[in-house]
């Protein structure tokens, strides 16, 4: 009995060492494993580097937003307000935003525009605070793919008025 028990130990051992010794270097081999690493960094570095290149376009779509509104507003404080120019006083703020929307090349739609006080409505006196709000709308390349869509992008600028540019009039 004690042959038989040492003969069947004996398999089972041989088995177990066979099948250690052929599938155990297969379960370590790692060939596949260093490219789906690679592949989890590359889509990584790329989805940074998107988004990293997205930011930048949105922060250079405030840049010109920001210019935009200390433009209107640095003109609209030198400007001199009167009853018969008050229509052509906030249209040239207007085109003054729009202009330089333009040569940074972001489309400032005209009613983005918010001009407080609004001199259609009255001038405003020497001395007084106004306020030029420009708006617009960043549309993310990078946000469609994350559901994020339209950024909302808007800048304001506070000034006195003085009512006319005498510095630059040569008196």
């Amino acid at each position: 009995m004690y042959a038989i028990d040492s003969s069947t130990t004996g398999l089972h051992s041989n088995r177990r060492t066979l099948i250690k010794r052929r599938w155990l270097p297969q379960l370590r081999n790692e060939r596949g494993s260093s490219l789906l690493e690679v592949a989890f960094v590359v889509a990584i570095m790329l989805t940074l580097i998107v988004g990293a290149v997205d930011l930048g376009y949105a922060y250079q779509h405030y840049s010109v937003v920001l210019n935009a509104s200390r433009e209107s507003a640095r003109l609209y404080s030198r400007l001199p307000c009167t009853g018969a120019n008050r229509n052509a006083l906030r249209s040239a703020i207007i085109d003054a935003a729009v202009t330089e929307g333009a040569g940074g090349r972001v489309a400032i739609l005209g009613q983005n525009v918010e001009i407080t006080p609004n001199p259609t409505s009255g001038c405003p006196t020497p001395g007084s605070t106004l306020e030029v709000r420009v708006r617009v709308l960043y549309e993310s390349r990078f946000g469609d793919l994350l559901g994020i869509g339209d950024v909302p992008i808007s800048a304001s600028t506070s000034m006195m008025y003085y009512g006319s540019d005498t510095s630059q009039s040569g008196s």
